[in-house]
């Protein structure tokens, strides 16, 4: 199993405050049967902006330590933002493994006008974007349409393991099961920020993604090692989001350009 979005990085963020709390982090992981997991620290503009040097030092130490039992893979979590596409092109920020495979987020009670283009942008330069937690974003729960949308413009969709357990409220967690059943979930993390209350458990979200979506499940298990390494699978076709009505495709100019 691949954990495509933890807070491993100690002391950088509101994640893991320490090494030894990191190195419990992966022990649990590796028990969960984890076997690539992605170090995704928070990239907000003036919350938390890890330095690049602190950033290597902290991974290769995490790296040296689980050699040959845990594959750790750089990348960040990085918040949608205005300047987001400069601030790639200055190096600061990187995807999965350094690729151009990003990890981006909303704010949880947001949906910026400017997105879809600037989403665009970042297609017709190469990057493939994937958006964090989707099922915990209330617009999108309000106008599931949306995340359609999204994926019309290539983008794809990680999901949260703790939302599957009712860890941010039932209507995250039915949400999250309606994106499973409609093939509209292309990534699982853990999203755990440190060894207590937000773990790094992931093995219950797989196994309910399998009861749910079968076909899903096999998708995830075999595209996610090429997938957090920036190679970037050909994906499921979704399926509409009620029964017995044709999905409704984007019709902004941005899916129409695509296209």
């Amino acid at each position: 199993m691949v954990d495509f979005h933890s807070h491993i990085l100690y002391a950088v963020d509101d994640g893991s405050e320490s090494f030894e709390m990191s190195v419990s982090m992966v022990e649990l992981s590796l028990r969960e049967g984890v076997t690539v997991m992605a170090l995704t620290p928070h990239h907000v503009p003036g919350q938390f902006e890890v330095d690049p040097k602190e950033y290597e030092e902290k991974f290769e130490r995490l790296k040296q330590h689980f050699e040959g039992r845990m594959e750790l893979v750089p990348a960040m979590e990085i918040m949608v933002e205005p300047h987001l596409l400069e601030k790639l092109q200055s190096g600061r920020l990187f995807g999965y493994n350094r690729s151009k495979t990003l990890l981006v987020e909303f704010d949880l009670l947001d949906y910026p006008l400017y997105s879809e283009k600037l989403f665009y942008d970042l297609r017709k330069l190469g990057y493939q974007v994937i958006l964090a937690h989707p099922e915990r974003n209330r617009m999108l729960r309000n106008d599931p349409e949306k995340v359609y949308h999204l994926i019309d413009l290539g983008v794809l969709c990680q999901l949260n393991a703790g939302s599957l357990q009712g860890h941010f409220g039932e209507k995250t967690r039915v949400f999250a099961e309606k994106l499973i059943e409609k093939n509209l979930i292309h990534a699982v993390g853990s999203d755990g920020h440190n060894d207590t209350s937000r773990n790094t458990r992931i093995r219950y979200a797989y196994d309910r993604i399998h009861k749910l979506n079968p076909q899903l499940h096999t998708f995830l298990l075999e595209s996610g090692p090429s997938l957090i390494h920036g190679e970037v699978p050909e994906i499921l076709d979704y399926l509409p989001w009620e029964e017995h009505s044709p999905v409704k495709k984007n019709k902004s100019w941005l899916s129409k350009l695509w296209k």
